[in-house]
């Protein structure tokens, strides 16, 4: 009987100790939609995820190519309330529009099926996201990938 007693206690001490499993917990939070655009019938939503700007992409027509670089709060570059967007055949794209973050900026071309995430430019002065860029920059964007 005393060893049934002993071997009771040694199980009830073990299943109350600490384990020393550390447990991964992830705090997520809920995405804000900081902009979005509609191009070639194509919903593109700028988002910020946990920190990180984003861009989704809702399509079945184009799959999206390269990541966003760009920081959190991030906005396209517009005139008169309209995304600012340029085409260039010379090199097949149809479509260069430009993504403003706090820090730089970053073209995004349509290109055949894919929108693809072009060069990303770190600069101190930024655009006015209303009035949007000159179109040299636009060209710059397109002609680089």
């Amino acid at each position: 009987m005393k060893i049934i007693i002993h071997i009771f206690v040694i199980i009830c001490i073990l299943s109350c100790a600490k384990t020393n499993e550390k447990k991964n917990i992830e705090r997520v939070n809920p995405s804000i939609t900081t902009d979005t655009a509609f191009i070639n019938g194509t919903l593109l939503e700028l988002v910020d995820k946990n920190g990180k700007a984003e861009l989704l992409v809702h399509s079945t027509k184009y799959k999206k190519v390269g990541s966003l670089k760009t920081s959190t709060s991030s906005l396209f570059l517009k005139r008169n309330n309209k995304v600012l967007s340029y085409s260039y055949a010379d090199v097949g794209v149809d479509y260069t529009i430009i993504i403003q973050g706090k820090t730089g900026i970053q073209g995004v071309l349509f290109k055949k099926d894919s929108i693809i995430m072009g060069r990303y430019y770190t600069l101190s002065s930024l655009y006015n996201t209303q009035e949007g860029a000159d179109e040299k920059l636009y060209w710059d964007f397109a002609h680089s990938n």
